[in-house]
């Protein structure tokens, strides 16, 4: 690693303190990047006088600090959704008494930009910021679907995938088998393919020009209902299609 430019360097650390547990001393960063650690100090020591870091002074361990989020606010600014966004997802909770989530395709990675948690005894974990994978989940699952085709082949045949549960699909034909499935029925499910658990509904979410921009997808915990697991599909389908131009109205 040592071979890489020091900005290469910055960003190699800020990448890794922004993956679980989102906290890690000196020590641990330098076996983790193979950076050096003299090196990786004097990079934390720079990120911690701009405020992008922080540092625990009982533990040592070093934490994503607030000018990144100052810098992820301007970002999410960036998309001029105001409060018209979360407002929507906010009432799709509401109505399904649900939590509920909406992601962005960026380039070819996806990005969750909000997330609606209701008091549930358990809890999805679900958070803005968070990056998705493209085999699993109601937001990489139908994102990718919409993506370039010819894009994805080549990301799926460089990728391999974890078995997170019996149904994670891992497989490249398989996986496009199931892309092909959202773009006829339009709407996504993700059924206990994150955890044994967590089922997902989503819909894809196309801008005024037909491109499919975002995924909103609500999730609910597999059993917890009075409705069977199949109906409680069905209804939050109906409901998420039902409300799906209004989030056209505020995509570019």
């Amino acid at each position: 690693m040592e071979n890489l430019t020091s900005l290469n360097k910055v960003i190699y650390i800020l990448e890794t303190l922004g993956k679980k547990p989102y906290a890690f001393n000196a020590t641990e960063l330098s076996k983790i990047t193979g950076i050096n650690r003299t090196t990786v100090y004097r990079i934390l020591s720079i990120l911690e006088e701009g405020r992008f870091v922080t540092k625990n002074g009982t533990t040592k361990e070093y934490k994503i600090g607030p000018s990144i989020y100052q810098l992820g606010c301007i970002y999410l600014d960036n998309f001029n959704y105001a409060d018209n966004i979360p407002k929507i997802l906010d009432e799709i909770s509401k109505e399904t008494e649900e939590s509920v989530g909406y992601a962005i395709i960026e380039g070819n990675d996806v990005i969750s930009l909000y997330e609606v948690e209701i008091n549930q005894p358990l809890k999805m974990n679900y958070k803005p910021g968070l990056y998705y994978p493209m085999n699993r989940g109601c937001y990489g699952k139908c994102l990718m679907a919409y993506n370039n085709q010819e894009i994805v082949k080549e990301l799926l045949d460089s990728k391999k995938f974890m078995k997170i549960t019996k149904n994670t699909l891992t497989e490249p034909e398989e996986i496009l088998t199931e892309y092909k499935k959202i773009r006829e029925q339009g709407y996504v499910v993700s059924n206990c393919e994150v955890s044994e658990y967590a089922i997902g509904v989503g819909i894809p979410v196309f801008n005024n020009k037909g491109d499919v921009r975002a995924c909103v997808a609500v999730s609910f915990i597999k059993g917890a209902s009075e409705k069977s697991d199949e109906d409680k599909i069905e209804e939050i389908k109906n409901i998420l299609l039902s409300r799906s131009n209004e989030f056209t109205r505020y995509i570019p």
